[in-house]
């Protein structure tokens, strides 16, 4: 499939769903945090050279299943992570943006990352992808890391295993330099928001 046809794509997934809501009344903060490995978090999950640096994935959030570290397996030295909320495909009616949610005046927490930097007016083939930075750090091959998204209001599932409503892209890169979009990073969003879509379908 031709990334140059994610437009027709994502109209016809999303039929009238987004035109079914309301305005944006109020906005949903999430704030990213990465840092060494929790206690209380199961371990285990490994991120394997299969997943490519700059290559976008995709998952929900808040998701209470999600807390648990994982292990650098890539081969590589991780040395940024790079975050984006797609607002115009989550399933609430508030638009969504990163932000202190937990009171420190900081946007983003990270003990292994020192450098924080926010693109609010990232786009992704034209479709609105506020972009968080972090930056200054390291992840060695083999070790420990954790990955949480905190929101406000609080939007984790009652139900454990439940998708959270949210659509998050995250990359991480062996590079200094940000990756801007590329064939890779609009075909991953192809068929990474498609999934994401379906999740929301078979639920609806």
């Amino acid at each position: 499939m031709k990334a140059t046809t994610i437009g027709s794509l994502i109209s016809s997934t999303l039929g009238g769903f987004l035109l079914s809501l309301s305005p944006a009344s109020a906005v949903t903060l999430v704030e990213p945090i990465v840092t060494t490995p929790i206690t209380n978090f199961p371990d285990g999950i490994k991120v394997t050279d299969a997943l490519k640096p700059s290559e976008l994935r995709f998952w929900n959030a808040p998701d209470t299943t999600g807390e648990q570290n994982f292990v650098n397996d890539t081969g590589f030295t991780i040395n940024q992570f790079s975050f984006l909320v797609f607002p115009d495909f989550d399933t609430l009616a508030d638009d969504v943006i990163w932000g202190d949610v937990d009171g420190d005046g900081k946007v983003g927490f990270s003990n292994i990352f020192s450098n924080i930097t926010i693109s609010p007016d990232f786009l992704v083939e034209n479709f609105r992808a506020p972009r968080l930075n972090m930056t200054g750090g390291s992840i060695f091959n083999g070790n420990s890391f954790a990955v949480q998204f905190i929101t406000k209001p609080d939007l984790r599932p009652a139900q454990p295993g439940d998708n959270g409503p949210l659509v998050i892209g995250g990359a991480y890169d062996i590079a200094k330099q940000v990756p801007e979009p590329s064939t890779i990073l609009s075909t991953a969003l192809v068929f990474g928001l498609g999934s994401c879509l379906r999740k929301y379908k078979s639920a609806r």
